[in-house]
């Protein structure tokens, strides 16, 4: 018969082999890791949630918010987290919608809002899209000419914000008004139109609720 195959055995691992050491320290490090990373996205942070509409130029008090636990991990840093964190005198820079959480970017002061306030009075009821908070749009419509020209419908402000609706109480016919916050730099245009008593539409934009100023 030929020589035999020599026989290999196995050695049982021993506790001091560095390569079962490493092994050990992976496994314990990679659960670790595990263990924190589903401990961040579970936990909570209080966070700050708007009760009403708030317009920019708005004074930020605690009463217009409440505060609820909610799990953010990362983005927790971009929203305020209590009222105390609101500085006095600040105001809303941007437009927040109700139960929306207040970010840290709509918190500012007076100086920070461009906008100014106008009142516009309009025949009939307004879409139900034009409220508190909304970002609309404002058409001006002229007359038509003497010479038979059509009148003229012409965007006059694309990026404008409802302040306040209010419904007039005349039983004969209803009136309202729309008091909307206007980039400064396009105010005059829309005292002018308001000055002739011509047609000023105010026209919600669907989708969108906030404006930066």
């Amino acid at each position: 018969m030929g020589a035999e195959a020599p026989v290999m055995r196995l050695r049982r691992p021993r506790w001091k082999d560095p390569r079962l050491l490493v092994g050990i320290v992976l496994v314990l490090a990679s659960v670790l890791m595990g263990a924190l990373l589903v401990s961040r996205l579970s936990a909570t942070t209080p966070v700050l949630v708007a009760r009403s509409a708030i317009t920019p130029g708005d004074s930020l008090e605690s009463a217009d918010f409440v505060t609820v636990q909610m799990r953010l991990g990362e983005q927790a840093p971009k929203y305020v987290a209590s009222p105390d964190a609101i500085p006095d005198g600040a105001v809303a820079a941007t437009s927040v919608a109700p139960g929306e959480l207040l970010p840290m970017s709509a918190v500012g002061q007076p100086a920070d809002v461009t906008l100014r306030p106008v009142v516009i009075p309009v025949d009939s009821s307004v879409a139900e899209s034009v409220r508190p908070g909304a970002s609309v749009e404002l058409w001006h419509t002229s007359e038509a000419g003497e010479d038979g020209s059509p009148a003229q419908a012409t965007l006059l402000v694309s990026d404008a914000v409802v302040r306040r609706v209010d419904e007039g109480s005349s039983l004969a016919m209803r009136s309202m008004a729309v008091e909307v916050l206007v980039p400064a730099d396009q105010l005059a245009d829309v005292l002018e139109v308001l000055s002739q008593d011509e047609r000023l539409d105010v026209i919600g934009v669907p989708g969108a609720h906030e404006v930066s100023p």
